[in-house]
């Protein structure tokens, strides 16, 4: 009875380190598995970013509100529990919660209720200081994707000591007129933001002077989608400034989900400089009289017109008629002096 007793013991104690065993390595397993990205926070700058934890590079960025006068806990953690909705105290509630800590979650902004239209505009905007009451609060897209793809067990590393990198995209900020309303980043496809237009900035229209410079149609120009990110945009229509007229030029812009925005501006080139002239001698001097066709030809002849840069043609430059028949008339009478006769020129336009 006593060896039976003794081999149940041992038989119990050999499953009892089998269990052991499997449970150790399914933990290992899953925190190697957990161990693919780090969290870092840093409460004073509120910013997130995930870096991938085997080659420490950054995988994304995020902006985030921290708890207001560093209520936020510091220190290294592994999550523990996941909640597509949670409630948090004062009666609100977050969407896509991960636990880190006790009762320290990252979360979305606080929804007034279990509604995707009823988040806090006012805390809204307030992503990127210090605001919540211990929590990482985030726009919807940056929860989600710490729900959807940092298993339990991810660790958090929460600080001021690290430096951390801004998101590529800009803060949106959202109007307060209505006290609750959708996140503008919610990828739910009932988000009234996804159907936003969207925003062609720096066009309107204008008067350029006449030039043989090309016009660059895409300076100061930019394309942004409700969110504030940068989208391309096409541009139609040329204009030639060197000719007179009038130019429509065409931007079209469109985001990621086919929402399309067009605007046509018009673009006046006019002509409100004279040529520039310049003389290769300012006298000319004569012994003897001579024809008025002769004096108007030397004159034309020191006379250097230009467009844009480009030497006029003969049959741009006018000789005033009145004073050069002055100067030739006084010439044929043998009345010498010092006579002035006027030149100008005009452009091809």
């Amino acid at each position: 009875m006593k060896q039976r007793n003794k081999q149940k013991r041992i038989l119990l104690l050999t499953a009892m380190l089998m269990f052991a065993f499997a449970f150790f390595r399914f933990n290992t397993i899953d925190a190697q598995a957990a161990s693919k990205y780090t969290i870092y926070v840093n409460r004073k700058t509120n910013l997130v970013n995930v870096t991938d934890s085997r080659t420490g590079k950054l995988v994304k960025a995020m902006y985030c509100s921290t708890g207001k006068n560093y209520r936020t806990i510091s220190g290294t953690y592994n999550t523990t529990a996941k909640y597509k909705w949670r409630a948090l105290i004062h009666g609100v509630y977050g969407q896509y919660s991960t636990r880190i800590h006790g009762p320290y979650l990252f979360h979305s902004v606080p929804y007034y209720s279990v509604n995707k239209s009823k988040v806090s505009t006012k805390e809204y905007n307030k992503l990127g200081v210090q605001a919540s009451a211990g929590c990482i609060r985030l726009a919807v897209t940056d929860a989600k994707w710490i729900y959807d793809n940092c298993r339990i067990g991810t660790k958090v590393v929460i600080g001021e000591s690290r430096t951390l990198k801004k998101p590529a995209r800009p803060k949106v900020k959202v109007s307060t007129k209505r006290k609750a309303w959708w996140d503008p980043t919610d990828p739910d496809p009932r988000n009234p933001w996804l159907k936003l237009r969207p925003t062609i900035k720096g066009i309107k229209n204008k008067t350029i002077e006449r030039t043989n410079s090309k016009v660059d149609l895409k300076k100061g120009v930019k394309a942004t989608d409700y969110r504030g990110k940068t989208l391309k945009f096409t541009v139609s229509g040329k204009v030639n400034a060197a000719k007179t007229g009038k130019y429509k030029i065409t931007y079209t812009a469109k985001d990621a989900k086919g929402n399309k925005t067009q605007k046509s501006i018009i673009i006046t080139v006019k002509d409100t400089k004279a040529p520039s002239i310049s003389l290769k001698r300012k006298t000319l001097t004569y012994n003897e009289a001579v024809s008025k066709e002769k004096l108007v030809s030397a004159i034309k002849a020191d006379v250097v017109a230009k467009d844009l840069g480009k030497k006029l043609a003969s049959k741009y430059v006018f000789v005033d008629a009145r004073e050069a028949h002055k100067a030739v008339t006084a010439m044929e009478r043998g009345t010498y002096g010092t006579y002035s006769v006027t030149v100008y020129a005009k452009d091809t336009k």
